[in-house]
C-alpha cells in the first residue's frame, strides 16, 4: 500500500513537472509595444483592402476624435460608405516612425493608395498619416489620427 502511495506521488510530481516545463518552454515570445502597432497598422490596410468595415473598426477607440470633427461614429458612417464603392483599393504602408510612452503611442505612416489598380501598376495617391493610440485592455486602439481625411472624402 506505502509502495503505490509513493509511486502515485511520484506520477503526480512528474505530471504536474512536465506540464510546468510544456508551458515555460511552448509559451510563446511575448510581442513587444511596437510588434504589437505594427500588427494593427498591417490590419488596418488588410481590412481598408478587403472592405472590411468592422475588421477597421475594430481597432478604432470608442474616444475616437480628431481635428476634423469625426469620432468613431462618423468614421464608421465613412467606412461602411467606402466598402460600398465597387471600386477595389490597393495600398503601400511604410511605418517609419513609432514611439510608445507607457500606455500610449504614436505612428507616423507613409500611405500610397490607388483605385481600381495596383500601387505598383496605376497612378497613386500619397498620404502621410499621423495616429495616436492608446491601449484598452490588452489592445492598442486609435483614438486620433490626421492626415487620411483627404483620401476619406474622395471616396465618397
Amino acid at each position: 500500500m506505502r509502495r503505490r502511495r509513493v509511486w502515485l506521488i511520484l506520477g503526480a510530481a512528474v505530471l504536474i513537472g512536465g506540464g510546468v516545463l510544456c508551458f515555460v518552454v511552448l509559451r510563446p515570445e511575448p510581442v513587444s509595444d511596437r510588434q504589437q502597432i505594427l500588427q494593427l497598422i498591417a490590419d488596418v490596410e488588410r481590412a481598408v483592402e478587403q472592405q472590411r468595415v468592422s475588421a477597421l473598426m475594430a481597432h478604432i477607440s470608442e474616444d475616437y476624435e480628431d481635428s476634423h470633427g469625426y469620432n468613431r461614429r462618423t468614421v464608421q458612417r465613412l467606412v461602411v460608405a467606402a466598402a460600398r464603392d465597387a471600386r477595389t483599393m490597393d495600398l503601400s504602408v511604410q511605418c517609419p516612425e513609432i514611439s510608445v510612452q507607457g500606455d500610449t503611442a504614436s505612428f507616423v505612416a507613409e500611405v500610397d493608395y490607388s483605385l481600381d489598380s495596383t500601387v505598383e501598376r496605376g497612378s497613386t495617391t500619397h498620404l502621410t498619416v499621423r495616429g495616436w493610440l492608446r491601449r484598452e485592455g490588452r489592445r492598442w486602439r486609435v483614438v486620433r489620427a490626421e492626415g487620411w481625411q483627404g483620401a476619406g472624402a474622395s471616396l465618397l
